[in-house]
């Protein structure tokens, strides 16, 4: 997998590639016998759509050669794959989704509206594990099942040992002072992985449980950046008999708050955009198609997905006009349906797209943008 879709949208560079892309989504489900017949079947039969689209042999191996099945998934689960000049360049399950018949295309430019809408909104975030010996960091993708990266912190038994031995006892303050030592030492190390990570993976949350003074210690040494985005669960988790649904529950219910507060924040800035003549708001297909030709919209918000619309692909900025526009006509690649236009056109102008539930948008509004200047003025003013 070399690109996701979050709340930032799909990779722009996707889109830079040169030569013929090719997606495809499928059903990937298990569980019946009839289900992992049609899984079985799904590489010949993807190829033979490929075929009749004229994809290249190359692009038609990749693909097939990636549709496997979805094993540990429970069902419903879909299988993304995008494939450019015979190279498997997105690859992703997406969890939830049931796909009723394969979706197949070819052409000059990826279609990732499927995978823009299963992962838009979604984050990256860590858990993690702290212990007096040490600790575990554990990357996730709220929207992926399993972890994407591990890393851990492990103390030296002997020299804790070694710490509590004679003379004296642990109770006596020099010993006692040797053994916290190892104790802040040991989560100055979690807290330097913790904040890499997060760091490198622009992480929205970290969640953080364990031993109580040992998670103290790290929430202390965790970067001044971090420590808002830090939720602290009264979990001791490292010890035999802890509960891991109820854990894993706990941390969902932090993932969802997340995903709340920022519906709920679009939807007030939506509706404070919405008076003074809503000069930062383009409300409607028509003032969205403007606002990306200007590279003006910040945000695009989408409630419905302008699926019996068509806009016309452009090689070069403005890169998409209206149907029936006689502007740019040496820049046209060709008319496709809306939300895949819409979709590039927002990464290649490094906007943000949403796919919103109702209630964001006004009644009647199916598409809307948050801009990066007001309307009627020069970006520079």
């Amino acid at each position: 997998m070399t690109s996701r879709a979050g709340s930032t949208g799909i990779d722009a560079s996707l889109y830079r590639r040169q030569g013929q892309w090719c997606t495809a989504l499928v059903d990937v489900s298990l569980g019946t016998t009839a289900a992992q017949e049609a899984v079985d079947a799904l590489p010949e039969h993807v190829g033979k759509l490929l075929g009749s689209q004229q994809a290249s042999e190359a692009d038609i191996g990749a693909l097939k050669t990636a549709l496997v099945p979805a094993e540990g998934h429970a069902a419903p689960v879909a299988r993304f794959v995008a494939v450019n000049n015979g190279e498997v360049v997105v690859d992703e399950i997406i969890d939830g989704l049931k796909v009723e018949a394969s979706d197949v295309d070819c052409g000059p430019f990826p279609n990732l509206v499927a995978l823009a809408r299963a992962r838009g909104g979604q984050f990256p975030y860590l858990v993690v594990e702290a212990g007096r010996d040490g600790g575990e960091v554990r990357l996730y993708h709220s929207a992926v099942q399993g972890v994407e990266e591990r890393r851990g912190v492990t103390g030296d038994p002997e020299e804790a040992h070694h710490a509590r031995k004679v003379p004296g006892t642990y109770s006596e303050p020099k010993n006692q002072s040797s053994t916290e030592e190892i104790w802040r030492r040991n989560a100055d190390d979690l807290a330097k992985q913790i904040d890499e990570l997060a760091r490198e993976n622009y992480v929205r949350l970290i969640v953080l449980a364990g031993d109580v003074k040992a998670r103290e210690l790290v929430a202390s040494k965790l970067a001044p950046a971090h420590k808002p985005i830090t939720s602290i669960l009264e979990q001791h988790t490292r010890t035999g008999g802890a509960d891991q649904s109820v854990f894993a529950a706990a941390v969902q219910e932090r993932i969802d708050e997340v995903l709340g507060r920022d519906v709920q924040e679009l939807s007030e800035r939506v509706a404070n955009r919405s008076g003074n003549g809503r000069s930062e708001l383009a409300l409607g297909f028509d003032e969205v198609v403007t606002a990306l030709q200007q590279a003006q919209a910040d945000t695009v918000l989408v409630g419905q997905y302008q699926d019996d619309e068509t806009l016309i692909a452009l090689k070069a900025d403005p890169w998409l006009c209206g149907e029936g526009s006689d502007e740019h006509s040496e820049l046209v690649i060709g008319s496709w349906p809306a939300p895949e236009v819409l979709l590039r056109a927002t990464a290649l102008t490094d906007a943000t797209i949403r796919y919103v539930p109702e209630g964001v948008l006004p009644d009647g509004v199916g598409i809307a943008a948050l801009l990066r200047w007001p309307k009627n003025t020069d970006a520079g003013d």
